[in-house]
C-alpha cells in the first residue's frame, strides 16, 4: 500500500474515531437517564434490557477506539445488568426491576471516564501493517541469484527463466544496489545462491532489507554435498530450501513456485463482518484492507444470507447479540446451507464467561474473540484463519498433483465466464491443452517421471498467465484453460509461446534425457450459448492441431465439428 493511500486510509479512521466519540457521549447521556430511573426505583424490565444492550455494545467497542478504561467499566456494569435481567426474566417479572442504586453510581461515572477521552485515545487506530504480497499465478515471480562468483549461477538463471521466473543477478558485494533492485519488486523474490556463499547472502538479507519484508524473500540455496552436516549447516543459517548437484530443474522450479503460493497472494482472504455496532465494524473493516484483505460489513442480519451468496468469505465474524437477533442462531441458520457447512465462523464479542461460550459455540461457529481485540491481533488472527480455511478449500477443490482446480470446477469456472461476457460484452476464450505422447512418456520413463512432467506444465501455466485467468486439469494429461477478455488471436500466440518454452525443457530420468511437447484447441466462448458447447469446440480444433501433426495451436472454426481422432 502506496503512502498515499495509508494516510487516506489513516484519516478515513480518524474520523471514524471522531464519530464513535461523538456516539459514547450520546450512549453515556443516556445511561445517565437509566441511573435516574435506578434511584427512582423506577426502571422497568424492558429500559433494564436496553441498558444493558447499549453496555454490551460499549464494553465491545470502547476498547478498539482508544477508551479501554471506559470499556472495562461498562463490561463491570453489563454483567450485573445481565444477573439483573436474567433473575427478572426467570421470575416472569415485566414490571419494574430493583437495581442497586450503586450501580446508578457507577453508570453516572462513565461520563467521567469520557471527559478523559482525547488523553485516552491517542493511541487508537493503531496501524495494522501489511507483510503480504503477491503470488505467482498471473504475477511475475522474481529469482535473484546472489553471490560473489556469478559465472555458475548464470547457467542456472538461464535455465529457470525457461520456466517464465523474472530472473536476473546481483553480487552481494554491491548490498545497496541489490537491495534497491528487490524493493521494487511488487511481488515475492526467491534469493538463489550457493552454499559457500549462504553466509554472505544471510548477512545481506539481515542488514539490507527490513525484518517485515524478510518473509517476502525466502531464500533457496544449491549445493554439492548432500551430507547430514551440510543440510545442518545450511537450516542453522537460515536457508528455507537447499538442492544438491545434479539439480533437478524440475523440481527445483516446483519449489519456487509453491515457496511464493505459501507467502499467500493479494487479497490474502475474504471476511464478512457482521455487527450491529456501524463504527465498529467499519473500523474492522478499514483495519483490515490495510493489512491486504477484503472485508465486508453486514449490519442488517436479515442481509446475511444474500451477502453470504454474493460475497463468498473465507470467514465470517459475527457478534453474538445483534439488538434484537442472536448470533447464535445465525450461526445454526448459516449451516442450514450445505455449501456454508465448511465456512469457518468466529464469534467476536464482549461475552467473556468461558461456559456461554462453549454453549455459544455448541451451536455452529468455530472459535471465540472476546471484544476489545486490538488491530494487530485482529489482523494476525484473520490471516491465520484465512489461510487455513484456503488450506481445507484447496484440498477439496484442487487437484492433488498439480494444485490446478478439479474437472467439474474449471467446468463451472466456464459457465461463469460465458456469464460475465454477455454481462460485460467482452471477448474470452477457452483452450484445451493436451501433453503429446504422454502414453510413450509413461511406458518409457515411468509414472512417476510422468508426474513430473505434469506439474511441471501446471507451473509454467501459472507463471506465464495472468491473474485473471483460470487453469485447471481437465483430466489425466489434459488442461482447460479459461482467458477473459482475450481475443482469439491474441490467446493463439499465448499458448504457442507457451508451448515453444515448455519444449526447451528437458526432463532427466537417470541419466537420460527427453523432452515433451503439446498441442492445444482454442475456441471463442461468445460464440456458444453454453459452456458446454464452447469446451467441446475447443476439443475438437485441439483433436485437429493433433491430425496436422501436433507440437501447436489450432483455433476453432464451424467447419471442424464433429472432428475426432
Amino acid at each position: 500500500m502506496n503512502n498515499t493511500a495509508v494516510d487516506q486510509l489513516q484519516e478515513r479512521l480518524r474520523l471514524l474515531q471522531e464519530r464513535f466519540f461523538e456516539r459514547a457521549r450520546g450512549d453515556v447521556e443516556t445511561l445517565s437517564g437509566f441511573a435516574r430511573l435506578i434511584d427512582q426505583q423506577q426502571l422497568p424490565k424492558v429500559e433494564l434490557e436496553k441498558c444493558y444492550q447499549l453496555l454490551h455494545r460499549m464494553a465491545g467497542s470502547a476498547g478498539t477506539f482508544g477508551l479501554p478504561e471506559l470499556g472495562q467499566a461498562a463490561r463491570a456494569i453489563e454483567k450485573q445488568m445481565k444477573a439483573q435481567l436474567e433473575s427478572a426474566t426467570d421470575s416472569g417479572a415485566d414490571g419494574l426491576v430493583s437495581v442497586s442504586v450503586a450501580v446508578a453510581d457507577e453508570l453516572r461515572q462513565l461520563a467521567t471516564l469520557l471527559e478523559n477521552a482525547p488523553e485516552m485515545a491517542t493511541s487508537a487506530c493503531a496501524q495494522a501493517e501489511a507483510d503480504s504480497h503477491d503470488g505467482a499465478h498471473g504475477m511475475q515471480v522474481n529469482v535473484m541469484a546472489l553471490g560473489h562468483n556469478l559465472d555458475y549461477l548464470a547457467d542456472l538463471v538461464k535455465s529457470l527463466a525457461v520456466y517464465g521466473f523474472v530472473c536476473e543477478s546481483g553480487s552481494v558485494d554491491c548490498p545497496n544496489d541489490i537491495a534497491v533492485r528487490l524493493r521494487e519488486r511488487s511481488s515475492a523474490s526467491i534469493l538463489l545462491c550457493e552454499d559457500s556463499g549462504l553466509g554472505d547472502v544471510m548477512g545481506f538479507r539481515e542488514q539490507y532489507l527490513p525484518k517485515a519484508e524478510h518473509r517476502r524473500f525466502p531464500v533457496v540455496c544449491v549445493g554439492h554435498e548432500n551430507s547430514f552436516e551440510t543440510l545442518y549447516r545450511v537450516a542453522e543459517q537460515g536457508a528455507t530450501a537447499y538442492f544438491c548437484e545434479p539439480l533437478d530443474m524440475p523440481e527445483l522450479a516446483e519449489r519456487i513456485e509453491s515457496l511464493v503460493l505459501e507467502r499467500g497472494s493479494r487479497p490474502q482472504g475474504r471476511v464478512l463482518i457482521v455487527d450491529d455496532d456501524l463504527e465498529l465494524g467499519e473500523h474492522y473493516c478499514l483495519v483490515l484492507k490495510q493489512a491486504g484483505i477484503i472485508a465486508r460489513l453486514v449490519s442488517d442480519p436479515a442481509e446475511l444470507m444474500s451477502e453470504l451468496s454474493a460475497f463468498e468469505p473465507d470467514l465470517v465474524l459475527m457478534d453474538v447479540q445483534l439488538r434484537d437477533y442472536s448470533g447464535v442462531t445465525l450461526a445454526r441458520l448459516i449451516r442450514y446451507e450445505p455449501r456454508w457447512l465448511g465456512l469457518p465462523i468466529v464469534y467476536l464479542s464482549s461475552e467473556d464467561n468461558p461456559e456461554n461460550q462453549l454453549d455459544a459455540l455448541s451451536k455452529g461457529a468455530d472459535e471465540f474473540l472476546v471484544k476489545p481485540v486490538t488491530d494487530d491481533y485482529l489482523v494476525r488472527s484473520v490471516r491465520i484463519r484465512c489461510y487455513r480455511a484456503r488450506q481445507l478449500s484447496d484440498l477439496m477443490n484442487r487437484d492433488s498433483l498439480t494444485g490446478l482446480l478439479k474437472h467439474s470446477l474449471i467446468k463451472q469456472e466456464v459457465d461463469r465466464e460465458l456469464a460475465r461476457c454477455r454481462r460485460a460484452g467482452h471477448t474470452s476464450c477457452v483452450v484445451m491443452l493436451d501433453l503429446d505422447h504422454f502414453k510413450r512418456v509413461n511406458d518409457t520413463w515411468g509414472h512417476g517421471q510422468g508426474d513430473i512432467v505434469i506439474r511441471t506444465l501446471a507451473n509454467l501455466l501459472r507463471n506465464r498467465l495472468r491473474e485473471s485467468d483460470v487453469i485447471g486439469r481437465y483430466g489425466g494429461e489434459e488442461f482447460l484453460l479459461i482467458l477473459p477478455d482475450c481475443e482469439p488471436v491474441v490467446a493463439v500466440k499465448l499458448i504457442e509461446a507457451i508451448g515453444k518454452s515448455f519444449a526447451e525443457l528437458v526432463f532427466w530420468a537417470g541419466d537420460d534425457s527427453f523432452q515433451v511437447t503439446l498441442s492445444a484447441g482454442v475456441a471463442l466462448i461468445n460464440d456458444f450459448p453454453v459452456s458446454d458447447q464452447a469446451i467441446e469446440a475447443a476439443d475438437q480444433a485441439l483433436y485437429q492441431r493433433k491430425r496436422d501433426g501436433r507440437n501447436g495451436v489450432t483455433l476453432y472454426h464451424p467447419s471442424l465439428r464433429g472432428i475426432k481422432v
